[in-house]
């Protein structure tokens, strides 16, 4: 038996929902966790406001080849900015809908950021990276993992921050191939950490990733890769890869701190729940996004 979800429509049908529902507000973002931490953020800006944030799986039906056909890649990201390209085309002043995305690799030229008004970015290369900071982190520390004051978040951050840079890096020129290819899991999964180094290896992670390739070519071009002084280096980490690498340094300098209870929180997915929820509004609601939305929910 089919079972048939009323919440999903083609982006045409999205689209049409201007002119029918122009007093609704809704918002589409890339994933479940986002949706989940701006439902939670509109309940304490705009408790009242009535808003529908729904992850684009759950509400959208898109072909792959229609999202690479408007020049992306086939994932989430690509799907949202898709939709939002098919409905500012049919409406260009529609007030209706809202979009977030992350920029991801757009800081290298990577992933294109359309500049629609309907689209709201991160201020940063992707949601989790308000997370990357000492507050949050060092909540996750005390609360969470009941670490000793001795263990500090600004240590933490400062020994993984080079590493985080250096795997952003290593994807961009695994994503700019003409055949992209993805980081072997193998490169994050068998990090470890001493207290004045790691072991993260660029060549070996280049062989794990793309066998049977000239490295020394790949080698070149991450060479070559120049990243602006002036930065926020957020902008050059993935967000995902913030709890994988920092569960590999807790594991191998307080290991003792994944036991009995806290034991799940060595997952990587498990840590990056734990550190948004640790997030609280002071922490994020100055940045651009947030103002953008609190615009958007507050607006008749």
């Amino acid at each position: 038996m089919t079972i048939i979800d009323e919440n999903r429509r083609t982006p045409d049908e999205m689209a049409m929902l201007e002119i029918l529902e122009p007093d609704m507000k809704e918002i589409i973002v890339e994933g479940r966790g986002d949706q989940a931490f701006l439902r939670w953020y509109f309940s304490q800006i705009q408790p009242r406001a009535e808003i529908d944030i729904f992850a684009v799986e759950d509400r959208v039906v898109i072909d792959e080849s229609i999202v690479i056909s408007h020049g992306y890649t086939r994932g989430k990201r690509g799907s949202v900015l898709t939709v939002a390209e098919i409905v500012h085309a049919a409406h260009p002043k529609g007030n209706r809908l809202r979009f977030v995305a992350d920029r991801d690799l757009s800081s290298l030229g990577l992933d294109a950021c359309p500049q629609i008004d309907s689209i709201f970015y991160t201020d940063f290369a992707s949601m989790e990276l308000y997370f990357f900071a000492e507050k949050p982190i060092g909540k996750m520390l005390s609360v969470a993992l009941r670490a000793p004051s001795s263990v500090s978040p600004r240590t933490i951050m400062e020994a993984i921050t080079p590493v985080l840079v250096t795997i952003f890096t290593i994807r961009f020129i695994l994503r700019s191939l003409p055949e992209p290819k993805k980081l072997a899991s193998k490169v994050i999964e068998s990090l470890k950490f001493t207290d004045n180094s790691h072991s993260l290896d660029v060549e070996e992670a280049f062989r794990r990733s793309c066998q049977g390739m000239h490295i020394e070519d790949l080698i070149s071009k991450y060479s070559r890769v120049d990243f602006p002084d002036s930065s926020d280096v957020r902008h050059f980490i993935r967000g995902h890869d913030i709890s994988a690498v920092l569960v590999r340094y807790i594991a191998s300098l307080h290991g003792n701190l994944f036991r009995e209870d806290r034991r799940h929180l060595a997952q990587a997915s498990a840590m990056e729940i734990c550190l948004t929820a640790c997030l609280e509004l002071s922490d994020f609601e100055e940045f651009d996004l947030f103002q953008n939305l609190k615009q958007y929910a507050t607006s008749s």
